[in-house]
């Protein structure tokens, strides 16, 4: 499914794809799931019946799903995780360097744009909201058992990076290090191979406008230009296969490029659909949006038609990530005394991963979607959606094979469409039924559920919250629950604080410097007596001193800042929820059904 960015521009492959059903016409549609128009790259993302302008927004706010120490977790097993063809690092996103003692180990899974554009990079157009993205329990409580069975990162969205004409395919950046790291794209241009191609072309024209008047005949003219180009594309010392692929094929090329912006325009006419074209071909990714759902006061997020959807009609295209073993998303515990080895005898949690991916107990396999707003879609026993295969897809094979046949494979085959069960009008919850199996699961999860950490708020909602009233230390330590209080440095000096030169704080991008503290008395809800702490590890004991270097009065509620430990938010813990959706019995292959290959290490 990821592209050969740049390679073969003047080639255009087209794939047919039929929607189970018409929901949104072209003059709806903001947004297309249809063929890319880089050869061999599959499916891509389109501007739909409007133009862009650099800084409008493009996506509604989409789901950051964590992954965490997969490598750590699998040990020297050989595992098959196709979502490293899309996954985010985690550093480039707020508050996740809390997640864990290694920020580097977090993969992040993001679907829409954070997985279906492909990428041409002198072409890019789309580019992170970073301002918009969020983390929040969404009402939430952290006593509920709902608490880390969903992902608290939200609010993804990407704006035009300049602008986008009505059917242009939506191109977003994925990093040179992306192409460098993979043997399949050593040939894949980069911006500098583009413009060391013009400058080549630009001294080719000058050149040949000499040499063109040895033919006396117009064809002997052309094909002179043709021999001559053709020798300097086949010239041996180029120190790049990116910048030979750069390069127009045909010398006769030449001029009509340099004329229209160069060799890293060369794809971008081609590279827009007319909307009759994507509304036959296509299928409309923004028929939801995103909300606070209201199934369930422990449900999070949830998905809402952004226009009416009349029966039968295609509420979602879906893609579909395959993991042929779902073992891989298993956790464990490391072994005593030894943080450095895990304990394979004790598979203690499974990722969060898990809950947004479809399943089913026969199987190994897990299906995991990643269409645009898709993971938002909530459960109900009386839904008005459900899922089906869709009628074209990469690789529809597969259903009809072995998981070991296609389980390794490097892209997307796969694809449900979710579809509308009666008319669903706008601003109506989207509500699949995730089974059975999941239901029984969740009803037997809400009734053993006894919160473990009865005062614990993550530290992303004490921020936030601007009439917290600070606990004392005799009225509940936070870091009990794994949260780690800090005063702002900038609030004590105003409180005659004079840092000294061997303080101990920390500093992050928001706030710095910090100061370990703890609030030793109320003096009203506004104010408290604060002790500035020097801290001591007791090394190889991980244990440490609180050594208390001065007392500080009429500190005010703004200068407390708190910091979640790692491994401490709620998805991390092993009381928090696990289940996958389930695939419908009626639409589950029986290729797939492999239950004596494999023993389940899912954790209930």
């Amino acid at each position: 499914m990821r592209p050969f960015c740049g390679r073969y521009l003047f080639i255009f492959v087209f794939f047919f794809v039929a929607t189970t059903a018409t929901t949104a016409t072209s003059a709806e549609c903001g947004i297309y799931l249809a063929p890319s128009t880089i050869p061999g790259a599959g499916m891509g993302m389109f501007a739909g019946s409007r133009s862009y302008d650099k800084g409008d927004l493009i996506t509604d706010s989409d789901l950051v799903i964590p992954v965490f120490d997969l490598e750590w977790h699998n040990g020297e097993k050989k595992y098959n995780f196709l979502w490293n063809e899309y996954v985010w690092s985690g550093k480039q996103f707020a508050a996740m360097d809390q997640e864990t003692d290694d920020p580097d180990s977090i993969h992040v899974c993001s679907g829409g744009m954070g997985a279906a554009p492909n990428c041409m990079l002198p072409l890019v157009n789309c580019e992170d909201h970073f301002d918009s993205f969020k983390i929040g329990l969404s009402g939430v409580s952290p006593q509920s058992p709902g608490a880390g069975a969903y992902t608290p990162y939200y609010g993804r969205k990407f704006l035009a990076k300049k602008h986008i004409e009505p059917g242009a395919e939506l191109y977003i950046d994925y990093g040179a290090h992306y192409f460098r790291s993979r043997d399949d794209y050593y040939d894949v241009p980069f911006p500098e191979d583009y413009k060391r191609a013009d400058y080549l072309l630009a001294r080719f024209q000058r050149v040949i406008k000499r040499v063109i008047n040895l033919a006396p005949l117009t064809s002997e003219k052309h094909s002179l230009k043709h021999d001559l180009w053709n020798l300097v594309k086949e010239f041996e010392p180029w120190d790049s296969a990116r910048l030979r692929n750069a390069l127009p094929m045909k010398g006769t090329h030449v001029e009509t490029v340099l004329q229209s912006g160069g060799t890293s325009m060369q794809h971008y006419n081609a590279s827009i659909r007319p909307l009759e074209w994507l509304e036959e071909h296509g299928r409309c990714m923004d028929n939801i949006k995103d909300g606070v759902s209201t199934v369930s006061p422990h449900a999070g997020r949830g998905a809402f038609a952004n226009r009416f959807i009349p029966t039968g009609g295609l509420v979602a295209p879906a893609p579909l990530i395959h993991l042929p073993d779902r073992r891989i998303l298993t956790m464990y515990d490391s072994i005593s005394n030894n943080d450095l080895l895990r304990d394979e005898s004790k598979p203690e949690h499974q990722q969060l991963l898990l809950n947004y991916c479809f399943g089913h107990h026969d199987s190994s396999v897990l299906l995991c979607p990643y269409g645009h707003l898709t993971a938002l879609i909530n459960h109900s026993k009386e839904p008005n959606t459900k899922v089906v295969w869709a009628k074209e897809m990469r690789n529809p094979e597969w259903i009809q094979m072995m998981p070991s046949n296609w389980g390794g494979a490097s892209h997307a085959g796969l694809s449900f469409d979710f579809v509308a069960l009666r008319d669903i009008e706008e601003d109506e919850e989207i509500l699949i039924d995730y089974g059975d199996e999941w239901e029984e699961a969740w009803q037997r999860h809400v009734r053993e559920y006894d919160p473990p950490r009865r005062m614990y708020v993550p530290a992303f909602e004490l921020n936030n919250m601007a009439d917290l009233r600070i606990r004392t230390v005799e009225e509940g330590d936070y870091e009990k629950d794994g949260v780690y209080m800090f005063c702002r440095e900038r609030y004590l000096k105003l409180a005659g604080f004079e840092p000294e030169e061997t303080s101990t704080f920390e500093d992050t991008e928001e706030e710095k410097p910090l100061h370990p503290c703890r609030v030793s008395r109320r003096i009203n809800d506004d104010s408290y007596v604060a002790e500035i702490l020097e801290r001591h590890s007791n090394g190889d004991r991980g244990t440490r001193d609180d050594v208390v270097k001065q007392v500080l009065m009429d500190i005010p509620r703004d200068a407390f800042y708190f910091k979640d430990g790692s491994y401490q938010r709620e998805h991390h813990k092993e009381w928090s929820f696990r289940h996958e959706m389930r695939i419908p019995d009626s639409m589950f292959p029986d290729a797939w059904r492999n239950t004596a290959e494999w023993t389940s290490t899912a954790i209930s």
